[in-house]
């Protein structure tokens, strides 16, 4: 078929039987070729729309109605969540301030004699113990003094042992001296009676006057032979008086001479700086072949093993400030390093801060801590029971502050449940399913990571810590497991 001939077939004229009719023409009538441009004029746009709109209809069931029909059939996934209970321990009515660290022990040594430094036998950071010799000052000019007393000590024994030996020799003279008396005294009782014999016999006539004068010198012969012998015993006497009296004195000189020597002795020894107790060496100012006198700084020996803690109280803390109370020593993050106790406090108050003075003994056995630091002290004035949460597990809205708790559905006091951020409600809801509800709690004092709750939880509240953000009232959630330790 060409186009000329379909031109000729279209531009035919009808058969004069046609012409008249009025009968329809039947296909078996009509030509058996019929026109087909006009057909493919509509079939391309054709062709064209059922694609677009089969692509479309793609889209709308692959992003929409499939999604739909999937997600209706599948259940939804439970957001897991931890659950804990709340802890119980003591809460702190406490206080912090800020102290001063003291050693109980600290002293710069000073000499107590004048004289050059012959040897230093530390140096600055050792650590001594209590009588350990520390500086040596040259002492060659006082022991030659004390060897010099130690003579004279020597010297005054020595003549105490001649006064004693005077003593003695005299005593015996005074033996001596009391048996010739009584020997004495026997010769006047002899002659005197032999005297009073004769005069008898002189007045009978039996004697002549010549012999009872004899008798008569005898007598007094024997007398002032007695006489001088007790004039002989007084004076010897005297001469052990005296002798005692120069012992007594040579005892006295004895004992300077000791006392002389114990002094230079005493004095000996400050030539030897020693430590007046165990502790820590600080900075030396002096070096060998400095000379020093007693108002010279030979350096700072400091006790470091207990250090006390000077605070400044409040006034109106000042009726529950009492001996015995703990005070914990804290470090810059507030972390409790020890704890001691108030073992002082001031009878009267600073004028000028209006506060009273306490202090506390730490141990500082480690060696961590320094005189003269300062430090972060808390007092624990009482402690009450109390509930503590996690800090991360508080939510607050609208100025108030909630918790997340989980709880079984028919507890929680939902009327309807939630599966999720997306997900249709649940319908049929397990009235055991683990269910999330919010609590209004009153919040207390914050300590470390945790904040005590003294308002809103009960003994059998299991607490959320886990996802608070994604959590809302009335969403259904499951227990994460156990993470293994």
């Amino acid at each position: 078929m060409n186009v000329e001939g379909t031109s000729k077939n279209h531009n035919r004229q009808p058969f004069p039987h046609e012409r008249g009719s009025s009968k329809p023409v039947g296909d078996s009538e009509r030509d058996p070729q019929p026109p087909r441009r006009g057909r493919r004029r509509f079939l391309i746009p054709a062709l064209i729309a059922a694609a677009i709109l089969g692509g479309v209809g793609w889209i709308v069931f692959s992003r929409f109605i499939m999604p739909i029909l999937i997600f209706s059939s599948m259940k939804p996934q439970l957001t897991p969540v931890e659950l804990s209970s709340p802890k119980t321990a003591p809460i702190a009515d406490s206080s912090d301030y800020a102290a001063n660290l003291d050693s109980r022990q600290s002293v710069t040594l000073q000499p107590r004699v004048s004289g050059q430094i012959a040897a230093i036998y530390v140096k600055a950071g050792d650590r001594v113990e209590a009588g350990a010799p520390i500086i040596q000052i040259d002492a060659a000019q006082q022991r030659a003094q004390v060897a010099s007393r130690d003579a004279a000590v020597e010297s005054a024994d020595a003549d105490i042992s001649v006064a004693q030996s005077d003593v003695s020799s005299a005593r015996d003279n005074l033996r001596s001296l009391q048996a010739k008396r009584t020997a004495n005294q026997s010769d006047v009782q002899f002659n005197e009676g032999e005297y009073k014999r004769y005069q008898d016999l002189f007045a009978q006539g039996a004697s002549s006057k010549q012999v009872l004068d004899q008798k008569l010198n005898a007598v007094q012969t024997a007398r002032a032979t007695l006489r001088q012998t007790e004039a002989d015993i007084q004076a010897q006497r005297s001469a052990i008086a005296r002798s005692q009296s120069t012992v007594a004195k040579n005892q006295r000189t004895l004992q300077q001479a000791q006392a002389n020597v114990t002094e230079g002795q005493a004095e000996l020894q400050y030539y030897t700086i020693k430590a007046p107790f165990s502790g820590v060496v600080g900075n030396i100012p002096v070096k060998v072949g400095d000379f020093v006198d007693n108002t010279s700084p030979m350096l700072r020996l400091t006790q470091n093993e207990q250090l006390e803690v000077q605070m400044q109280i409040p006034l109106d803390r000042a009726p529950a400030l009492r001996s015995g109370l703990p005070v914990q020593l804290l470090d810059e993050q507030g972390k409790v390093l020890q704890t001691g106790k108030v073992s002082f406090i001031a009878p009267d108050v600073d004028p000028s801060t209006q506060s009273i003075q306490a202090k506390a003994v730490f141990n500082n056995s480690s060696g961590k801590l320094r005189t003269s630091q300062f430090a972060r002290v808390r007092v624990i004035w009482s402690t009450r029971p109390g509930v503590l949460v996690p800090v991360t597990a508080i939510s607050r809205l609208g100025g108030k502050d909630f918790v997340f708790v989980g709880t079984s559905f028919k507890a929680s006091g939902c009327k309807a449940a939630s599966a999720g951020e997306g997900a249709p409600p649940p319908t049929n809801v397990d009235p055991e399913q683990l269910t999330v509800a919010q609590k209004a709690v009153k919040l207390g004092k914050i300590v470390g990571n945790e904040q005590e709750v003294q308002d809103g939880l009960g003994k059998g509240d299991r607490l959320i810590t886990s996802g608070i953000l994604s959590l809302q009232n009335c969403l259904i959630v499951q227990e994460a497991a156990a993470t293994p330790k």
